[in-house]
């Protein structure tokens, strides 16, 4: 049966932990990970954080947009712990919870870079569902459309760029770049 499972293949290598409570789950996520306690390079603003956004845009500077995330650290650490992931009845593990939010913000970004990168991308404005939602500590605004103007054939549009906008201690960065491309 060589390339096909076997039947108890998977008992046999072991037991697999799919449920943990939230604190074991935290602590495994965040094993070898060095503690923190603020946002890191965030903005002191909203508006210099999009600000800064849509410029890293134009420049097409991924490393600019990956400093204006949250960290692994970031989300283990000041996010996650007062999330509606971390309680019922949305619980779910924190690496399941920072895989999900990487994947659609690295998939956001590659499209970003793709349709706008490099261009002479002006922000126009933007706005966020108000009030933002309070989580602990953080602040977090979602909803979030952005009107810019880049060069034809796209001309002024409007639209959601970014995921949410986490603050914390007057500190901003982004949650996510999971956008309408």
């Amino acid at each position: 049966m060589r390339g096909s499972a076997r039947p108890g293949a998977a008992a046999a290598a072991g037991p697999v932990d799919s449920i943990l409570p939230v604190e074991e789950a935290t602590r495994r996520f965040l094993d070898g990970v060095p503690a923190i306690d603020t946002l890191n390079h965030a903005a002191p603003t909203r508006d210099r954080l999009v600000g800064r956004f849509v410029a890293a845009i134009g420049r097409s500077d991924s490393a600019a947009l990956s400093a204006m995330k949250v960290s692994r650290a970031e989300y283990g650490f000041l996010y996650y712990p007062s999330s509606a992931y971390a309680r019922k009845p949305y619980e779910l593990a924190p690496d399941i919870a920072w895989m999900l939010n990487s994947e659609s913000s690295d998939k956001g970004m590659r499209r970003l870079l793709g349709r706008l990168g490099g261009d002479d991308t002006r922000l126009i404005g933007y706005e966020c569902e108000e009030p933002p939602v309070t989580e602990g500590d953080n602040r977090v605004w979602r909803g979030c459309v952005v009107t810019y103007e880049a060069p034809a054939p796209e001309g002024v549009a409007t639209r959601r760029l970014f995921g949410a906008i986490v603050e914390r201690h007057g500190r901003y960065k982004f949650l996510s770049y999971a956008n309408d491309f």
